[in-house]
């Protein structure tokens, strides 16, 4: 089930929402937390019923490790096989569902074999809930950890808010929430600001996002014919439409645990706002690069033997980033292309600090810009001649295709469909179509961010009656529900 759904908002979001605080009432939680894990496994089973269980036998497994190892075996020989053991049947999970017939594609290209590819359906969300119960099974490892209960490890990991495309959350900073009674109390401040939320995150992705969707998907049908100005424009439309259809994502997860009174930690913060690549990946999947950080740069030394195993521990988990992505070699690139930039960037950053932050700004944005191209190309050569049509595809305004995407997916553009179909391309449309590209573009760099527009104290009338215009406004443009992308990975 997606956020930007029909049955999701009118039918599923009501009725688990009434249904959890009227059970929240009841003297004792776990009838209300039953009913919002049984929810969850509805929402995540909604397209097919057997995802279910494939979450249900990992959360079931994880847990029974959970039990063992804070049960006497953690810190101990043999709880340290276990703990082994126990990551290692969870990576083989992902490994089997996400990379088999990506290895088995590769024998057979690189060593001339002839294995036969299965139909393996990539589980939605199956690297985040993976990832999610490792960092876990690694805590359950250490002294001190908390044993949990069955019903509350389940609804950590199955919360639908945040199972299908995370953020990667930790159990010490949701456990406790779901425990606590309070929260399962209507709080009208959290609905508030889960509404906020819920509604801009909502119109990111439908009035924004799905039309830059729309501009690059043309963009990419016709890679060939494209002139300059059209590659720049495809190359900047991905980058726009993977930037607020992330963000959409964030908010809506944000604003649908907070409408539950579950604090969601952020794992988006304006991005495009970076002047250097560190700062970059301090604002994009913020809680993905915590998990790298803490579980795999940190345990291979980090920064600790010297700058040339600091830059292999750099270029491995970058390398190994783009990988978990994507079962494509496009992602294997576009990860080292990152860690590339953020090795140079370790090395010379005393130098680099000493620059003017708008040049800083710009070379990171352009250098985002151009390692997207790998991430959102399908294979190599569809990424090398979108670049190269930036030098060699003549001059000229933006190519007809791209007008008519755009305008057949804005409101305000209704009126220059009958001119983009026939060819006749207007300077009005192309204005329109540049002042779109600008305003978007100035909005990820200089607007405030959800955050700091929710975490504001005092909120007009007109601020309420926005929101609401706003609202109606993206859902009655929900003519196409199509996927956020990140529910591909």
């Amino acid at each position: 089930m997606l956020f930007n759904s029909y049955v999701f908002l009118i039918l599923f979001l009501p009725v688990t929402w009434c249904v959890y605080f009227g059970l929240g009432r009841l003297r004792r939680g776990w009838p209300a937390q039953a009913w919002l894990l049984a929810a969850s496994f509805c929402f995540y089973g909604y397209g097919d019923w057997r995802l279910c269980i494939l979450l249900l036998g990992s959360i079931c497994l994880n847990y029974l490790l959970h039990r063992l190892l804070v049960g006497g075996l953690g810190g101990s020989r043999a709880g340290r096989c276990l703990l082994a053991a126990g990551i290692l049947a969870n990576l083989g999970l992902l490994f089997y569902f996400k990379y088999f017939n990506f290895v088995l594609q590769n024998f057979n290209r690189f060593l001339g074999t002839d294995f036969v590819l299965r139909n393996i359906a990539l589980p939605l969300g199956i690297s985040f809930f993976t990832f999610q119960q490792i960092s876990f099974l690694i805590d359950s490892g250490k002294p001190g950890m908390k044993r949990y209960g069955m019903l509350e490890y389940a609804l950590f990991v199955a919360f639908f808010p945040q199972l299908v495309a995370g953020p990667i959350v930790l159990h010490q900073e949701m456990i406790p929430q779901f425990a606590d009674p309070e929260n399962r109390r209507i709080r009208y401040g959290n609905m508030i600001q889960g509404l906020e939320y819920l509604i801009l995150g909502f119109a990111k992705k439908v009035l924004v996002a799905d039309v830059f969707a729309r501009i690059c998907d043309a963009g990419y049908e016709n890679l060939a014919q494209l002139n300059s100005l059209s590659a720049c424009a495809t190359i900047l439309a991905f980058t726009l439409e993977i930037y607020f259809d992330f963000s959409g994502y964030c908010d809506m997860a944000m604003g649908l645990g907070r409408l539950f009174n579950i604090r969601i930690p952020v794992n988006f913060d304006s991005p495009y706002k970076a002047v250097t690549i560190a700062d970059f990946w301090k604002r994009w999947h913020i809680t993905l690069t915590r998990f790298l950080t803490t579980y795999l740069y940190i345990p291979l030394g980090g920064n600790r033997r010297g700058m040339a195993r600091t830059c292999l521990n750099i270029a491995v988990v970058f390398t190994l980033s783009g990988l978990w992505h994507g079962a494509d070699w496009n992602f294997v690139l576009w990860g080292m292309l990152h860690g590339a930039a953020m090795i140079l960037y370790r090395l010379g950053r005393k130098w680099i600090d000493r620059l003017p932050g708008g040049l800083l700004w710009c070379a990171t944005f352009l250098f985002v810009n151009v390692a997207w191209v790998f991430f959102r190309a399908e294979y190599f050569r569809q990424a090398f001649v979108l670049l190269r049509r930036v030098f060699v595809g003549g001059g000229g305004l933006c190519q007809s295709f791209l007008l008519e995407a755009f305008s057949r997916n804005t409101v305000w553009m209704t009126l220059l469909e009958s001119t983009a179909r026939s060819g006749l391309l207007t300077w009005a449309g192309h204005t329109a179509l540049a002042g779109w590209f600008l305003f978007w573009t100035l909005v990820c760099v200089k607007m405030p961010s959800s955050h700091q527009i929710v975490a504001r104290k005092i909120r007009s009338g007109a601020y309420f009656l926005g929101l609401g215009i706003l609202f109606v406004w993206s859902f009655l443009w929900l003519s196409r529900v199509s996927k956020f992308i990140y529910f591909n990975f």
